[in-house]
């Protein structure tokens, strides 16, 4: 599926505490100060970043919290959009997401969706979902189709911050995701069930012709720079693994063409969560301490890396499409 001509990348993992929250708000954050190719065209670009996982920390990540106190009170979150979706009647409208859009952090081009622990509720729901011609795994892609962005500026970016299942309410970003992208720790178990991840996919894919969504890659996260003999121990391990996973990739789904593991790596940091604490990505925390000052500037170095890695592996894809003459459309 397509929103506008927007690169669409959820980040996801079956296991908590991964950093993928702090990886999908820090890329997004370093994208959105960034100018990339749109087409034929180089722009400044433009980011919405939608919470989809109940626990909210990316939303409480740029929010403080008596401001998503009061949007989550008045229902101005995702949980509005797929509980007007389950109660309305087939021809009144879908919910307008401009009705809970918002724009975080003045003069950075992010918009986000927030997200709520209510969504909890709506989950077992959307299983019983009947709706006209329209399937539960397609909710979000038809309200984001209608969203208007601000000042007619077209998003290029779209990433989801997904929750850690491969519920319904994941499987409608990743209907509509082009790529996705698993953080993972250097340990002995954050990469089990990354095969279930792919199967699911796969799945997915062989049910719905219109989702096209592919393995980006796998990231290495919250790198602990004091485990240096562990982290030797497993970065051995993860490349045995690596082999044997692309391995299994080609036989029981489609052979990628980079290595399936991203070569930036993210450490662990005090200073991101002195940026989280403060209610800001890293790129947009800006300490009077001097030592502090040098820790972002230092860490930024990664997100940065990281970002242009992932522009690299998406970049030859979209030189290969096949122009298609310019539609004018309202839409994102």
């Amino acid at each position: 599926m397509k929103i506008g001509n927007a690169t669409v990348i959820s980040f996801i993992n079956l296991k908590g505490g991964v950093g993928k929250t702090t990886s999908a708000v820090n890329v997004a954050a370093t994208l959105a100060k960034r100018e990339v190719k749109f087409g034929r065209t180089t722009k400044q670009a433009s980011v919405l970043l939608i919470d989809l996982d109940p626990q909210s920390n990316a939303s409480l990540t740029l929010l403080d919290k008596e401001q998503y106190a009061e949007i989550d009170k008045t229902d101005q979150t995702l949980y509005k959009l797929f509980e007007n979706e389950i109660s309305r009647l087939d021809d009144s409208e879908t919910f307008d997401l401009g009705k809970i859009r918002v724009t975080p952090i003045d003069g950075l081009n992010l918009d986000l969706l927030p997200s709520s622990l209510k969504l909890i509720d709506i989950q077992d729901k959307l299983v019983s979902y009947h709706r006209y011609y329209l399937s539960a795994t397609d909710i979000l892609f038809n309200a984001l189709h209608k969203l208007k962005n601000p000042e007619g500026k077209a998003y290029t970016h779209i990433i989801f911050d997904c929750p850690p299942s491969l519920g319904l309410i994941t499987l409608n970003a990743l209907s509509l995701s082009r790529y996705y992208i698993v953080p993972t720790l250097l340990d002995a178990y954050s990469h089990w069930g990354l095969d279930k991840i792919v199967e699911c996919i796969a799945r997915l894919k062989r049910c719905k012709a219109s989702c096209e969504v592919e393995l980006l890659g796998v990231l290495y996260s919250k790198i602990d720079t004091n485990s240096t003999i562990e982290n030797n121990k497993w970065i051995d391990e993860f490349k045995n693994w690596g082999v044997e996973f692309e391995n299994w990739l080609s036989k029981n789904i489609s052979k990628e063409k980079a290595s399936i593991i991203f070569n930036s790596r993210i450490k662990n940091a005090d200073i991101i969560r002195k940026a989280e604490a403060d209610h800001r990505p890293l790129i947009e925390y800006y300490p009077s301490d001097s030592k502090l000052k040098n820790q972002k500037r230092e860490h930024q170095k990664e997100w940065d890396s990281l970002v242009d890695e992932i522009l690299e592996r998406i970049s030859p894809k979209i030189e290969t499409k096949v122009s298609l003459p310019a539609v004018k459309s309202e839409i994102i």
